[in-house]
């Protein structure tokens, strides 16, 4: 009914709730959430391509398992096989097993790959400028670096028989086995030091003179007990 212009509902009439809005949904395809999850899918999928793909391309080298001194001979058990990727430096490392009879001519930290410049062959390692000598001497135990051990450098001097001052004999030589205890000594009082004499082509090694005239001159300073050591750091 209509009372002084209202609009009323009469008794008993039911009111309508008014239409709801209908809202766009948005598209899937366009969620940045999906959009990230299959970006990062395909990166990972790619990484792993890559990794898979880098993985084949490696090749076994050998590495020390121990540290290696000058001098030594070089066994199968002083090495271990790694799986390493060379880009290239195939022809610089061990990648297969050593050879009876090779010796270390130089210095290599344990974990290091092998290079093949620090190995030589048995028939190179008496002759040639870069010949290696294993010379054992004596040195007055109170006179010797603490601490000394296998593949310590040191600079051998030498006293001479007359009064004056000591010379040094070589330089940069690597101590191969050096035995503290006096036990080889005529009266305990010197240790017995095994040096790897090495001759001019070392390049690290600046022993000077004649590989044979060094090693003479070593023997007879020991012989003597004029030899001292001095630990290089």
């Amino acid at each position: 009914m209509i009372n002084n212009g209202v609009d009323t509902l009469s008794e008993g009439a039911v009111e309508l709730d008014a239409p709801a809005a209908s809202r766009v949904r948005q598209a899937r395809w366009r969620n940045p959430q999906l959009i990230v999850g299959v970006l990062l899918v395909l990166v990972s999928t790619v990484v792993g391509v890559r990794v898979v793909s880098a993985a084949g391309d490696t090749v076994p080298v050998l590495a020390a398992a121990q540290d290696l001194a000058p001098g030594q001979p070089l066994t199968g058990d002083m090495v271990q096989t790694r799986q390493v990727a060379l880009e290239g430096d195939h022809d610089r490392y061990y990648t297969g097993e050593v050879d009876e009879g090779d010796v270390v001519s130089r210095e290599v930290r344990a974990g290091e790959l092998l290079p093949k410049s620090a190995v030589v062959g048995a028939d190179e390692v008496a002759s040639g400028s870069d010949a290696l000598r294993l010379v054992t001497v004596s040195v007055p135990t109170a006179e010797l670096p603490a601490g000394l051990s296998s593949g310590d450098a040191v600079d051998v001097w030498v006293t001479p028989l007359s009064d004056g001052d000591a010379v040094r004999l070589a330089g940069g030589m690597t101590v191969t086995e050096a035995d503290t205890g006096g036990a080889l000594g005529v009266n305990g009082s010197n240790a017995t030091v095994t040096l790897a004499a090495r001759g001019h082509g070392g390049g690290d090694d600046d022993s000077e003179g004649d590989i044979d005239e060094l090693v003479g001159e070593l023997i007879a300073a020991s012989r003597d007990g004029r030899i001292y050591l001095s630990q290089r750091p």
